[in-house]
């Protein structure tokens, strides 16, 4: 599946699908099934339904309905030709081809409907069901009862990804999942769906996944006192990514306390490496000063480390604080500036009250080259 399988078609308006009504005939050849639009998601009734109908009329009407929605012309006048098409027929395919038709225009929670009859009715690939039905209830979420859906769209990517579903990643794209990655238990039910399954590689898994959750950025970016404390760093990075973050194994301050690890931006993606920020932060309340660290690092495709470097904040009270430019080149400058005290911080505490300016450091200067490791070029200019 390559693109967004839910793409949004023109609107217009909703021509009514006509009522149909037809016989079926089961073993004795004496009950008569009617399918109309308000039994359409009952499965007993579809089931019974099945025993009859015009399949070449109904043949006809969900091929004009699939050329119409693939093509783009009217995707609410494509729901009611699969709608007529059923009611002619019942299928599983025509279950499924119209709850993509939903999807695509945003009717999440009738199209949750169609995917249970089109799962019912034995529609293959299942994974397929599972990967869209994951899809609706993500974007239910967004809705109402968020806990409750959040849970069934991770629930059935987990599923979905243990039925074999070819196209993992998918659930990674931000364009497709915008926020399923921050759902409760997202991280450790896609990385065990994965390494469980044949032929999957753990650790490739659990790269694509660490790497997926890094937010896109513009560039130019500076990141100076002011960004560190209007950005809450919020989207917390796992334990079980401390591979790809060497801090994480020796993470204690020098006043002791533990540090979160955070997802800050994606700032590079190539077929050569990816450069992203990810910030650390001081996990008590006493520290009176910021103490957020946070780094630029590169990575090979396979998630090894090519060069990192701490280029903002700080990672301990008494360390000069540090400033970030970055540039859409891939350019970037890293300067300290270290606090003056009135009185000796170490005698009478490290409080902002007892700072009475800060001292500019040299500024360093670099770039990130081809091959992903950092340069040190001229820097010229201070940072503020």
């Amino acid at each position: 599946m390559s693109g967004n399988p839910f793409i949004m078609k023109p609107r217009t308006l909703l021509i009514p699908a006509c009522t149909i009504l037809f016989s079926c005939h089961g073993p004795s050849g004496s009950s008569a099934i009617v399918l109309t639009k308000a039994n359409l998601y009952s499965i007993d009734t579809v089931r019974l339904a099945m025993g009859g109908g015009d399949e070449k009329a109904a043949g006809k009407l969900l091929k004009e309905a699939a050329d119409l929605y693939k093509k783009g012309g009217d995707t609410v006048k494509s729901i009611g030709l699969f709608e007529d098409a059923i009611l002619l027929k019942p299928s599983a395919k025509a279950y499924y081809d119209l709850a993509g038709a939903l999807l695509g225009w945003r009717q999440y929670k009738e199209a949750t409907a169609a995917l249970y009859i089109a799962e019912k009715l034995g529609y293959t690939p299942l994974a397929n069901v599972l990967f869209k039905k994951a899809y609706a209830y993500a974007n239910i979420a967004e809705e109402d009862h968020f806990k409750e859906n959040q849970a069934d769209a991770v629930h059935y990517m987990e599923v979905a990804l243990q039925m074999g579903y070819p196209h993992p990643q998918q659930f990674l794209r931000k364009d497709l999942f915008p926020a399923l990655a921050k759902y409760d238990g997202f991280e450790s039910v896609y990385n065990a769906a994965l390494g469980g399954g044949a032929g999957r590689n753990i650790e490739k898994s659990l790269w694509e996944t660490y790497q997926a959750q890094f937010p896109d950025i513009q560039l130019p970016l500076i990141v100076n006192e002011q960004w560190i404390m209007t950005h809450r760093l919020d989207n917390n990075i796992g334990w079980e990514y401390e591979k790809f973050i060497p801090e994480m194994r020796n993470n204690k301050f020098s006043r002791g306390g533990e540090e979160d690890y955070f997802y800050i931006a994606l700032v590079r993606k190539d077929l050569i490496f990816t450069a992203v920020l990810y910030g650390g932060e001081l996990a008590q309340m006493e520290a009176p000063i910021i103490t957020t660290e946070i780094w630029l690092a590169t990575y090979d495709p396979a998630g090894k480390i090519i060069d990192r470097l701490m280029v903002a904040g700080r990672n301990s009270l008494s360390a000069p604080f540090k400033v970030f430019s970055l540039q859409p080149g891939l350019q970037f400058q890293v300067q300290g500036f270290q606090d003056i005290y009135k009185n000796d911080p170490d005698s009478v505490g490290y409080d902002s009250a007892n700072i009475t300016g800060q001292k500019a450091l040299p500024v360093d200067g670099y770039r990130i080259a081809a091959n992903g490791k950092f340069e040190r070029t001229d820097a010229p200019l201070a940072l503020r």
